[in-house]
């Protein structure tokens, strides 16, 4: 028991430092657990390791959202799309409050994921080997759907255009090129180094933010909407956090930049839930990190309550210390030159790929860059670079 508790206590602390750190993804960390599996298996069960790799996505997900808001700096499909409200939020110096809503949809939608997993349970045993037949018009229809949600023709055939661009780079990058860590320069130049380049072209001074006492709870609906459209898309190959974000957009008459950050902080967090349930009960990892543990862990019943149980905690352990952080991040970046800070960071980024994926890192990460500054120079929504993985599993699948 003393292994467990010191692996969630070390998966949180992870948690905290990918999510804070742009460029370094909880991928990676899990690769490198991997990779010392002997070592640390004279410490540590594995099921320990099991609970480390949960606790370190749970608090990701909560922490994640500080560079993206005050930063402008993701390295998440899911958290990319909420940079454009989060840092419209913290030029009216309300950063904390846009921090706090992705942090109250991580509880909601988290709460009521739990609390519907019996119904997740028969949708995945019962339905699934019905839906694996579909799997592929599936995605296409969603695809389109996306494209298509897009408000004028030039902006859709745009939206192909960049689908088409990251996806025909993501078959090379994962598929052809002899590359280490391929999602790391792929997602980085597509989500991270093209906003970041943008940053630098602003010139504006940040405010200096506000703190409220109030805490914003959210609309039990936006939480619903959140959790149902993370089961569907988390079932699926290729598709996650980020698609069911825009889903549950889609069927929102109230556009607004709040209740946006509070679906994609929930999404973002109940995903762990559904990812797991899934590779429990059909033996299929949706996530890199979880397809890391399934090549040390079996996971039965005992196994799957112990990592539900320490999701529980990490929920509780990740809110209070993301609202910490995030106030000291809010407290500090008034301070902070963000055209400085922005170069700072695209430097730092460009020398991680170097150190984990070398010359070709950079190749595809200038190429998925230049990809990347496409959508919001032409005015389109960044998930249809989302191509970058579903071309590659429809390529698969057929």
């Amino acid at each position: 028991m003393l292994d467990i508790i010191l692996a969630l206590l070390f998966g949180i602390l992870c948690g905290i430092i990918t999510g804070i750190t742009p460029g370094l993804h909880v991928n990676t960390v899990a690769a490198l657990l991997l990779a010392g599996l002997p070592l640390l298996t004279a410490h540590f069960s594995l099921l320990a390791l099991g609970v480390f790799l949960i606790a370190m996505l749970i608090s990701h997900s909560f922490h994640d959202y500080i560079p993206s808001i005050f930063l402008g700096a993701p390295d998440e499909g899911e958290t990319a799309l909420a940079v454009l409200p989060g840092h419209k939020m913290l030029m009216r110096g309300e950063g904390y409050k846009a921090l706090k809503l992705t942090v109250a949809g991580g509880i909601g939608a988290y709460l009521i994921g739990l609390v519907s997993l019996p119904l997740f349970f028969l949708f995945v045993k019962h339905g699934y080997s019905y839906l694996e037949y579909f799997i592929v018009p599936i995605i296409i229809s969603l695809t389109v759907f996306f494209i298509l949600s897009e408000a004028k023709l030039k902006k859709v055939v745009w939206a192909l255009v960049v689908f088409l661009l990251s996806g025909i780079l993501g078959l090379l990058a994962l598929n052809n090129l002899p590359l280490r860590e391929p999602l790391f320069p792929l997602l980085a130049g597509l989500f991270g180094i093209s906003g970041l380049l943008l940053s630098t072209q602003n010139t504006n001074t940040i405010p200096v933010q506000k703190f409220e006492s109030d805490f914003y709870i959210g609309n039990i609906l936006t939480h619903i909407k959140g959790v149902v459209c993370s089961a569907l898309m988390n079932v699926l190959p290729a598709l996650g956090s980020a698609q069911a974000t825009i889903l549950a957009q889609t069927f929102s008459r109230k556009q607004s930049g709040e209740e946006f950050l509070t679906i994609t902080g929930g999404i973002s967090t109940v995903s762990v839930l559904f990812i797991l349930t899934t590779l429990f009960l059909i033996n299929k990892a949706r996530s890199g990190v979880i397809a890391i543990m399934k090549q040390f862990l079996t996971i039965g019943d005992y196994e799957f309550l112990v990592l539900i149980a320490a999701s529980f905690a990490s929920v509780g352990f990740s809110v209070f210390l993301v609202m910490v952080l995030g106030k000291y991040f809010a407290n500090k970046i008034g301070k902070i030159k963000y055209r400085e800070l922005s170069i700072g960071i695209i430097l730092f980024i460009i020398a991680l790929v170097g150190l984990f994926s070398g010359w070709l890192g950079w190749l595809v990460l200038s190429v998925s860059t230049a990809i990347g500054l496409i959508a919001p120079k032409v005015g389109i929504k960044r998930i249809h670079a989302m191509g970058c993985l579903v071309i590659p599993v429809v390529a698969y699948f057929l």
